[in-house]
């Protein structure tokens, strides 16, 4: 039986956030993420569904900021 993962991307839009902002929490060390995988030339996090809930939770702290504000 495989374990489902999803690419980083996949876990932001499960989460409800950019791919830059998930990166900026892993950077920030304000989330746990799971290990980069090298690949040839690159790297990549494959995250499991628990990954994904424990950002969703972080998520759910965070208080609301600000609106932008549209230009005319």
């Amino acid at each position: 039986m495989s374990l489902k993962t999803f690419t980083t991307r996949q876990a932001a839009e499960r989460i409800g956030v950019s791919r830059q902002t998930l990166q900026a929490w892993i950077a920030a060390d304000r989330i746990p993420a799971p290990k980069p995988i090298e690949m040839g030339l690159i790297s990549v996090r494959l995250w499991t569904k628990a990954d994904v809930e424990r950002a969703r939770e972080f998520k759910g702290t965070l208080k609301p900021g600000p609106k932008s504000r549209k230009k005319n």
